[in-house]
């Protein structure tokens, strides 16, 4: 392909968009590559046996650069922002309609990841490895795109329609996005807070709180919506900050517990690599 001068590359995530660059190549005589799908095919001009325009998908790297090494134009559209989100959705799908052991997987069946996960992903965060928390994070994502290709299998909804919903809610609760002036952080926490309420319209404080989350977590969180509902006697009353604080001195022992015998398991099977 030495006589190539112009290649347009187009994106697998979406091979029937043209780069806007390329629409004046596309005028004249054009060689369109084998790897360009059929429907893409029909839909471009007839390809010309020896054109100096060849039209072919991106990906191919070696064969790409030797192109270019030759002399000849590149031209490409601009990567978009979040399209390695949408590989990742293509990835899951395919990894469903496979059948293996991702197609009998359940929500029920994926909880213990999904929490096992966000507990990694906490562990980066408070060890401060930026790597880490990349690699964790991606895992994390992998149990959204897993729940929700199963509710996609049972017609239910969709990644976009998950996606969706927090875009309908980031917009909704956040009045700021139309603001052209500085953003007061305690003005934006108050107006979420309302908007929240309002969208949920709870008949308690007490509606919408976790109840699969640790026991102590969800006393704190039982008593903060408590003592914003006014009902700081009934916190008292109900004994909450004690037990909270032996269940805090308990997590404390059995933490150290725990780090002394992970210690002593590496030591051992330190010591054992050596015998």
């Amino acid at each position: 392909m030495t006589d190539v001068s112009t290649v347009v590359l187009l994106d697998p995530l979406r091979p029937d968009v043209v780069p806007i660059e390329a629409v004046s190549f596309l005028a004249g005589p054009v060689r369109i590559d084998d790897t360009v799908p059929e429907p893409v095919r029909i839909a471009l001009p007839d390809s010309t046996a020896g054109a100096a325009v060849i039209v072919m998908m991106d990906g191919d790297g070696p064969r790409i650069a030797a192109l270019a090494a030759s002399g000849a134009r590149i031209v490409r559209a601009a990567p978009v922002h979040g399209d390695r989100l949408v590989e990742a959705a293509s990835i899951m799908d395919r990894l469903w309609k496979r059948g293996g052991w991702e197609a009998t997987q359940t929500h029920e069946s994926l909880s213990v990841y999904l929490v096992e996960e966000t507990y990694e992903v906490l562990d980066a965060i408070l060890s401060g490895d930026e790597t880490d928390l990349r690699e964790e994070l991606g895992d994390l994502l992998l149990q959204v795109l897993f729940h929700s290709r199963i509710a996609q299998a049972h017609g239910v909804f969709e990644l976009d329609d998950v996606a969706g919903a927090l875009i309908d809610k980031l917009v909704h609760r956040s009045p700021h996005l139309m603001s052209s002036g500085v953003v007061d952080i305690a003005e934006q926490e108050l107006a979420w807070e309302r908007l929240k309420d309002a969208e949920k319209a709870r008949a308690s404080s007490m509606d919408g709180i976790a109840k699969s989350q640790p026991p102590r977590l969800l006393a704190e969180k039982v008593m903060l919506r408590a003592a914003r509902a006014g009902v700081t006697e009934i916190i008292a009353e109900a004994g909450l900050e004690g037990l909270v604080e032996r269940c805090r001195e308990a997590d404390t022992a059995l933490a150290d517990a725990l780090d002394l015998l992970i210690a002593e398991v590496r030591n051992w099977e330190t010591q054992q690599s050596r015998t």
